[in-house]
């Protein structure tokens, strides 16, 4: 029986059409994707679902005691709630009742036993502590703190005022909300928006264990593939439904469209033909077969010509080639300075965000820089491209070099101005050029005279990758360029960048888009650059990390990202003499150290998600153990490799 029906949905905005006649329903346990590009409608039906807007037409029937939770966009906080603060507020209920027991104790105190009175009270107080027990009263602030450690949070960040953590923690704690709430029908908007890599893996790790139904809408397809068995597509005004993820509904639409497209021309070519045959004889011998083939022309069932959405179409071009070295660093530190220090009016303190190793981004290079949120990466790619100062060290530019430089923030578009006179700004096209150029941007007809300031943030989007391509780079810096695209917006710049012939920097949490460009991984990780070789699927099972030094030979160095256990000082025994341990064995050590340890992150991270508290005590345990292990192999590894020097 299904959780939610939803028959003949349609909704309107004003006089625009966002959708009508979606019939669907959500079953106990369904995973459902639902995909579409933007401006379809999709948070639009989300907020339908949830009760937060009304339909124009149609019906939605939503089983009994159905508890439906909504993570919105935009979260949804008292501003002057702490985190532990706003975690409690979702039992509000249970602390009314709470308050009404304490209340209800102290007129008992107050009244004589064997009175109506008392008896009344008395009988009040009991039916309301069986519904405050049963419904977990005594046991709610505990579900908070397991909640709160599950999702990492320090005791810091619990009493500190919740609009004070960052976009990605803000999405943690909105998460965590839904988790107290028990929803039987988890409704998410985006969840991965904010997210760094390490979080959407537990968020993916979380939602595969989730026992109830889910809709979510996300443009990560690394997430959808693993979370959801259930794909919507909402276009059109109208839906289609695919069993399996989001890879295996790519390939049946692509089916279903060729399928489409053939009936239709199949069509097209009969009533041509048909319509020859009635031009040609309609007013000969052969009049009445005419007649008879008009009528079955005029009741035949047409096929609509299929309807695909519109797709970008631009690509990059470099004006000129750079030289081979484009950008070198020697010993630099990057960040900020914090202000003069105390009684030194000429010194400053600093706050380094990233200690790189001296290294080369050669021509051709295409590096995925990846890290936590707040670890510095859109400062480092600033001060790359020279504009932040370094904290100390030097970074060069190579021979003929020619930067472009995307913003995840947009910076370097005028709100002011209108799309068209934005792009005339960089290049010498007539507005009707600008026009047509812009066209290719999926901006037509009087948008392009819409004012930036106007756009949403997809729209924002192509306007700069609009600007970008004008601009002719042989070094392309992207932060975060996937950002506010839809899927099939993502696809296409994915496509365009793997036929670009110049070098790629680029910052992005779109594990398709690294594993598909990226020929080396830059990871900050503990204040620290450590380059890898390989995309991010490379990176994550083999750790090969790579530094070029000043002469440009290739020189290992530890495998830091994951600290792993110390080794045991295992030794061979021939002729009674101990065999001396080589790199190549500690390395080894060190692939067994971290691979347990990453068992473990696994299983605190399950063990957080069920609540077991005891088993959480033992296998943080273990995990200490572990990372101790790791540091004692690291630095084995570190002595080993300085007697080798």
């Amino acid at each position: 029986m299904p959780v939610i029906s939803v028959v003949n949905l349609g909704k309107s905005f004003g006089a625009e059409r966002i959708f009508s006649g979606l019939n669907f329903q959500i079953d106990p346990q369904d995973r459902i994707g639902l995909v579409g590009p933007n401006g379809a409608g999709k948070s639009t039906l989300l907020n339908i679902l949830a009760g937060r807007e009304e339909p124009d037409e149609g019906s939605i029937a939503i089983a009994r005691n159905t508890r439906i939770g909504y993570l919105t966009q935009v979260t949804d906080f008292r501003p002057d709630n702490s985190l532990r603060e706003e975690m409690i507020s979702v039992f509000a209920e249970l602390r009314q009742w709470e308050q009404e027991l304490g209340e209800l104790a102290i007129e008992m105190s107050s009244t004589q036993p064997e009175t109506d009175q008392h008896q009344s009270l008395l009988q009040r107080y009991d039916q309301l502590q069986a519904r405050y027990e049963h419904a977990g009263g005594y046991t709610y602030e505990n579900r908070v703190d397991q909640v709160l450690d599950g999702l990492e949070f320090t005791r810091e960040q619990q009493a500190a005022p919740i609009m004070q953590l960052s976009g990605g923690q803000q999405t943690r704690a909105a998460l965590g909300k839904l988790l107290l709430q028990e929803p039987e029908v988890l409704l998410l908007d985006e969840p991965t928006n904010h997210l760094d890599l390490a979080t959407l893996e537990w968020l993916e790790t979380y939602l595969s264990s989730w026992k109830g139904a889910m809709v979510i809408v996300a443009h990560d397809r690394y997430f959808l593939d693993k979370v959801v068995s259930r794909t919507i597509e909402l276009a059109f005004e109208r839906i289609e439904e695919y069993p399996g993820n989001y890879t295996k509904y790519l390939s049946l639409r692509e089916e279903r469209m060729e399928r489409r497209r053939r009936e239709y021309e199949a069509q097209q070519a009969y009533i041509a033909h048909t319509e020859e045959f009635i031009r040609r004889y309609k007013a000969g011998q052969r009049s009445r077969e005419a007649r008879g083939r008009q009528t079955l022309l005029d009741r035949m069932e047409r096929v609509a010509r299929p309807q695909d959405m519109p797709e970008l179409n631009f690509e990059f071009t470099p004006v000129a080639d750079s030289g081979l070295v484009v950008i070198s660093t020697q010993k630099l530190a990057v960040g900020y300075g914090t202000g003069a220090k105390a009684g030194r009016p000429g010194e400053h303190d600093t706050n380094v965000l990233v200690q790189v190793a001296d290294l080369e981004m050669l021509r051709g290079d295409r590096v995925g820089l990846i890290g936590p949120n707040g670890t510095g990466k859109t400062t480092l790619l600033r001060t790359l491209i020279g504009e932040l100062p370094p904290l100390s060290g030097q970074v060069h530019i190579g021979h003929g070099v020619r930067i472009g430089y995307y913003s995840q923030t947009h910076a370097g578009l005028n709100m002011e101005r209108s799309i068209v006179d934005e792009i005339r700004q960089v290049s010498v096209l007539s507005e009707e050029g600008a026009r047509s150029f812009l066209g290719r941007f999926l901006f037509s007809g009087d948008d392009v005279f819409k004012s930036i300031g106007s756009l949403s943030g997809g729209e924002r989007s192509r306007v700069a990758l609009a600007k970008l391509t004008l601009q002719g780079p042989n070094l392309m810096v992207l932060d975060e360029p996937t950002n506010h695209l839809d899927l099939q917006s993502r696809q296409f710049l994915e496509e365009v960048l793997s036929e670009f012939e110049g070098t790629l920097l680029f910052v992005s949490h779109d594990r398709y888009f690294i594993d598909s460009l990226a020929t080396k991984v830059w990871a900050i990780e503990d204040r620290v650059l450590y380059p890898y070789v390989g995309n991010y699927t490379e990176y994550r099972t083999r750790h090969q990390q790579i530094v070029l030094n000043a002469s440009g030979s290739k020189t290992p160095v530890k495998v830091a990202p994951v600290k792993a256990a110390a080794p045991a000082k295992t030794s061979s025994k021939k002729n009674g003499k101990v065999k001396a341990r080589t790199l190549e064995d500690v390395e080894k050590d060190v692939e067994k150290a971290e691979a347990k340890v990453k068992s473990l992150e696994e299983a605190l991270s399950q063990a957080a998600l069920q609540a077991d508290a005891e088993e959480l005590t033992r296998l943080s345990a273990d995990y200490e153990q572990a990372r101790a292990r790791v540091d004692e192999l690291l630095q084995e590894w570190e002595q080993l490799a300085d007697m080798v020097s």
